[in-house]
């Protein structure tokens, strides 16, 4: 079984009434350590990176974080 380092309940909030929308806040420490392993400022880590969810047939929701595209040290794309 995995170590859980870290845990605490968030609300869930509609971003806009009546959409199809449903926000999360992330906590602070979550995104400090990201931008830490990456050798970032949080708010470098922000601009650069964006939350993607995963979810399919198992149980719950994963969140990673990728680098934008647009990120300007992003890798280019081989074609």
């Amino acid at each position: 079984m995995e170590t859980v380092g870290y845990r605490r309940t968030y609300r869930l909030r509609c971003a806009v009434p009546n959409a199809k929308s449903i926000e999360v806040t992330f906590p602070y420490e979550v995104v400090e350590r990201e931008a830490t392993i990456h050798g970032m400022t949080v708010q470098e880590f922000i601009q650069q990176f964006e939350a993607l969810a995963e979810y399919n047939s198992f149980e719950g929701v994963r969140y990673t974080f990728k680098r934008r595209e647009d990120a300007p040290d992003a890798p280019k794309a081989v074609d």
